[in-house]
């Protein structure tokens, strides 16, 4: 079996990141060969040629359609394609236009990890319930419903949940590099969150559960807040601290590329979104044994049992964000309770191992 995936990021985005690991998980994979298609400039064809993966690119400039239709129809002759996944929506309309050019056999499969609203038009109606498309896989049954009203054969639909290499994240230690580079005492606690500075993680949410803590906390207990990422709001964000007067308490780190060494150093991984399919910060978390506390957004209450695996609150509800954190961060019993119970979730769910067979087993299925 032959499989082309095709994206037209640049950036790397959480879609690509979950292609890739699929791609290196079946690399060896007896009877499967996989190929990618992306723009030569993309993050994603650097990683490719790092790794000596196969890739091909194309020019994303003023041609791009006329590029990316031609590539992906040249590709499928001459490697014999017999799979075309799909990561993006604006590669699925490339791909539609290039199958008109290619032998019925192809089998079109369409992969989505947000849970963004589709708008109910015609042209939605038609791309995403196209006769070509066998199936479209999801990350969590929150982004399968939101094809609800657009695909009426639920058959098409599939979730396969995505999955981190859970080892690693386990055993990784606290090296207290936060502390250091921020000069915070031994004794404070780190209250943070590793995403974009977008409007869908709302950070502001974050900012506003800073300031709630710090009116009602105990006066022994110190803590601060830090955020691991960036973003289009991050100079909205840090002016935003300023005014609400927590900029002393509150720290953007900008991008960090050893997030996964930063993260055992949270006592509370506080998440905030408006929105998410289900974001893989959530089982690294979970795999850190970092207590999570969380909105209630998208995919997250899939594998988040409030009293269980995590805390959880409405969106935008900051008294019970709040509440929620100070109540773990208080109650080590609590804590330990939430943190086992999300790790042997993790293990048992949503490690590499898994996803692996589950994406064998789905390739094989076509």
């Amino acid at each position: 079996m032959n499989i082309l995936n095709v994206t037209t990021m640049v950036g790397l985005r959480g879609g690509d990141l979950q292609m890739y690991t699929i791609y290196n998980l079946l690399k060896e994979t007896e009877g499967i060969k996989q190929y990618i298609l992306c723009p030569e400039n993309a993050d994603l064809a650097a990683m490719c040629k790092r790794d000596t993966n196969d890739c091909y690119t194309y020019k994303k400039d003023r041609l791009r359609v006329f590029n990316t239709i031609s590539a992906i129809i040249h590709i499928c002759k001459k490697d014999k394609i017999d799979v075309l996944h799909i990561h993006d929506s604006t590669a699925l309309n490339y791909a539609l236009i290039a199958l008109k050019f290619l032998p019925s056999s192809i089998t079109l499969i369409l992969s989505r990890k947000r849970n963004n609203r589709i708008k109910d038009k015609f042209l939605n109606r038609y791309k995403y319930s196209h006769p070509r498309i066998k199936k479209i896989v999801s990350v969590s049954k929150a982004v399968e419903a939101i094809f609800d009203n657009i695909i009426p054969d639920k058959e098409r639909l599939l979730t396969i949940y995505d999955a981190i290499d859970v080892q690693k994240y386990a055993t990784k230690t606290n090296k207290h590099l936060l502390h250091t580079e921020f000069g915070f005492s031994n004794d404070t606690k780190i209250v943070g969150n590793i995403a974009g500075l977008t409007n869908q993680k709302d950070i502001f949410t974050f900012v506003d559960t800073a300031k709630k803590i710090l009116e009602t906390k105990p006066n022994g207990l110190k803590v601060k807040f830090v955020v691991i990422g960036t973003g289009v709001l991050k100079d909205e964000l840090e002016a935003y601290t300023t005014t609400l007067g927590v900029d002393n308490y509150v720290f953007f780190t900008g991008f960090r590329n050893n997030a996964d060494e930063l993260l055992p150093e949270f006592d509370v991984f506080l998440m905030t979104s408006i929105t998410e399919g289900l974001p893989l910060t959530i089982y690294e978390a979970f795999a850190s044994k970092i207590p999570v506390v969380s909105t209630d957004a998208g995919g997250i209450k899939e594998v988040l049992i409030t009293g269980q695996t995590g805390l959880m609150a409405d969106v935008k509800d900051v008294e019970t964000l709040a509440k929620h954190t100070l109540s773990v961060l208080q109650d080590s019993k609590l804590a330990s309770v939430l943190t086992q119970n999300a790790l042997t979730l993790v293990q048992q769910n949503h490690d590499l191992d898994t996803l692996k067979e589950n994406y064998y087993n789905f390739y094989k299925s076509l």
